[in-house]
């Protein structure tokens, strides 16, 4: 029996999936619009802790060391946070997906963790009023999340990065770049 053509075909087929696969991941968006309360806890709880390997050794007095990993990033989302134009004041739009955000902060998994609340603006202005607007739709973020979800600030820090850390550089005047970033700080 010749396998060859079997063979061929299946390769191509895996190929095909593999493919198939990468399109689906580089669709998915870096920015979310309005995410449910589980995706976003899914997306800001740690990862569980892996066990400590356990090897046995036939020598005794020999030590056996872990080689340094980098330590993974914080756990984190880009949500897409609609404000007025060149304003902190949050638009329906953005009360929805701080409303889910605001469950996910008080749910159970994740309601010991403290976070930064980043602020980012696109590429349009200058630097000295993407700096302030973006602290001040940081701050209306962290103060609706008190105010309508009970988040205590001790829990909220806030940061506001302009247009210094832009999402799409070859873009620097496209929406994705308007975003607020949350992250995961720990306990």
């Amino acid at each position: 029996m010749n396998l060859g053509p079997l063979i061929h075909t299946a390769f191509k087929a895996v190929l095909a999936c593999v493919a198939a696969v990468g399109m689906v991941h580089a669709q998915e968006p870096r920015v979310m619009q309005n995410p449910s309360a589980r995706e976003i806890i899914e997306r800001l709880s740690p990862p569980p802790a892996e066990p400590e390997p356990r090897t046995r050794s036939l020598s005794r007095g020999v030590a056996v060391s872990k080689p340094a990993d980098k330590p993974a990033p914080p756990p984190s989302i880009d949500l897409a946070v609609n404000f007025e134009f060149a304003s902190a004041r949050l638009t329906p739009d953005a009360r929805i997906a701080l409303d889910s955000l605001g469950q996910a902060l008080a749910d159970p998994a994740l309601r010991e963790f403290k976070f930064r609340v980043a602020g980012h603006t696109d590429a349009v202005g200058g630097d000295a009023a993407n700096q302030t607007l973006s602290r001040q739709r940081a701050q209306a973020v962290a103060d609706y999340l008190n105010r309508s979800h009970n988040v205590a600030h001790e829990r909220l820090s806030v940061e506001g990065f302009g247009r210094t850390k832009l999402l799409d550089p070859a873009n620097p005047s496209g929406a994705i770049n308007r975003r607020v970033e949350i992250v995961n700080l720990g306990q």
